[in-house]
């Protein structure tokens, strides 16, 4: 499956979470409408979350794959510079390719994603993520992802003990 476009790319992640993950805990859903995210997961449980996926959908004609706005300004860029601990757990980043893996989706966190800045860093104009993020980091099948997202967003079927990739190797460097 090719997803066409970021908005078809995020609507394939919003049925996954309602399908695989809301079917299963109703405490953990998507909320439709954004603004500051693209899709924001609300966890109503006795200590309640909010999980945020930033969705980039890379496509052959682009060229480039950009967040934030013109100028280096905006919420994405802002994140990713600044590191606040809440967004260093509570956000993950879903990458598709038209021309890379067309099926498959990387879920990164922001410290990945930092490792793929052009430039090295969150610049004052236009801030892309160098192309070979597609060639480096491990592709997730459908299966999978789900895999991980049920573990980063604690759904109770995940494996005991188990966590999100981005998060063990976090443990495995302290």
């Amino acid at each position: 499956m090719t997803y066409e476009s970021e908005s078809k790319f995020e609507a394939y992640i919003r049925h996954l979470i309602q399908e695989h993950v809301t079917k299963l805990d109703r405490r953990i859903y998507a909320l439709r409408n954004k603004k500051a995210v693209d899709i924001i997961v609300c966890k109503d449980t006795p200590q309640p979350q909010l999980f945020f996926i930033e969705v980039k959908y890379h496509k052959s004609n682009h060229g480039r794959l950009g967040f934030g706005g013109g100028r280096g300004g905006g919420f994405q860029p802002e994140i990713v510079s600044q590191k606040p601990a809440y967004f260093e757990t509570n956000l993950r980043w879903a990458l598709a390719s038209e021309v890379h893996e067309p099926e498959k989706v990387l879920f990164l966190s922001s410290e990945i994603l930092r490792q793929y800045l052009s430039g090295g860093k969150v610049g004052e104009k236009f801030n892309n993520i160098q192309a070979k993020v597609f060639r480096e980091q491990p592709w997730l099948s459908e299966q999978q992802f789900i895999r991980e997202l049920r573990l980063w967003l604690g759904v109770q079927d995940a494996q005991p003990g188990a966590q999100p990739r981005s998060l063990r190797s976090l443990d495995a460097a302290r």
